[in-house]
């Protein structure tokens, strides 16, 4: 069956939601450095990658004007609609962009920017993540910060390898009561440290119909120091690197790899 891809994308942004939304280990993370750079609220943050707002939206409620951009037209109204709902449409500005290039962003300066959750990682070559990182660097004040957030490149934290398909979990819609299934398979392609993925959600409604939607992606896994020479090319310096949100520093066993950069 055809499915128009406006909404694909909807869809996409629903379940993203119904599978990430309740995830908050690392908002303190990002509140207590919006308010460390900038106590006053002066100027707005810039998220890379904002998604349906689960970041964004707390930002906005503790006080931040937030500048968010994503790819996805149904990530951004949703975000739109729970600003909305929350009472803080009017600190967020939502633009359709890549992060690449940020054309179509407010003519403003921003002393804090970040990619949450290994979005960095949608960034597929190292040509990809330099432009990025070039994008953002003018938009920051001097001495503003980047926060990266990315996935160690352990192998028992990486998507399947080998084209096995792997069930990774269950998660109910509270409002509709259907049950979103999800399962991915994969296979790592090692020369250019990428992985090509197929995620199969499988959407089950209350009166036993369900509906299947693919989605393909590729990440690219990237290792301390690699990020730390590509955030150098790009004219960042940088502070620190943590091996969680309670800041403690990036070892062995650390499972993600959050890089703090100064312009």
């Amino acid at each position: 069956m055809y499915i128009h891809q406006s909404y694909k994308d909807r869809q996409l942004a629903r379940f993203y939601d119904l599978e990430y939304g309740h995830y908050t280990d690392d908002l303190s993370f990002y509140v207590q450095h919006a308010q460390a750079m900038d106590p006053e609220k002066a100027l707005p943050v810039l998220e890379l990658g904002c998604g349906t707002g689960r970041i964004a939206i707390p930002l906005a409620e503790a006080g931040h004007r937030v500048v968010g951009i994503d790819t996805s037209e149904g990530m951004l109204e949703t975000c739109a609609k729970r600003a909305q709902s929350r009472g803080v449409r009017e600190k967020l500005s939502l633009v359709r962009a890549d992060m690449q290039n940020l054309k179509g962003l407010p003519d403003t300066i921003f002393n804090m920017a970040f990619c949450a959750l290994n979005t960095f990682a949608y960034l597929a070559t190292t040509t990809d993540q330099l432009a990025m990182l070039n994008a953002v660097r003018p938009l920051l004040v001097q001495h503003g910060i980047l926060l990266l957030d990315l996935t160690s490149p352990l192998r028992h934290l990486l998507p399947p390898s080998d084209g096995e398909t792997l069930y990774e979990g269950s998660f109910k819609d509270p409002e509709t009561g259907a049950i979103l299934h999800k399962f991915v398979a994969g296979h790592a392609h090692p020369a250019t440290q990428t992985h090509d993925i197929r995620v199969f959600y499988e959407l089950e409604e209350r009166d036993g119909t369900s509906q299947r939607i693919t989605q393909p992606l590729t990440f690219r896994w990237t290792s301390r120091y690699e990020m730390e020479l590509l955030l150098q090319t790009a004219g960042f310096k940088l502070e620190k690197v943590y091996g969680n949100y309670d800041l403690d520093d990036y070892d062995d066993n650390s499972e993600r790899m959050i890089f703090v950069a100064r312009t």
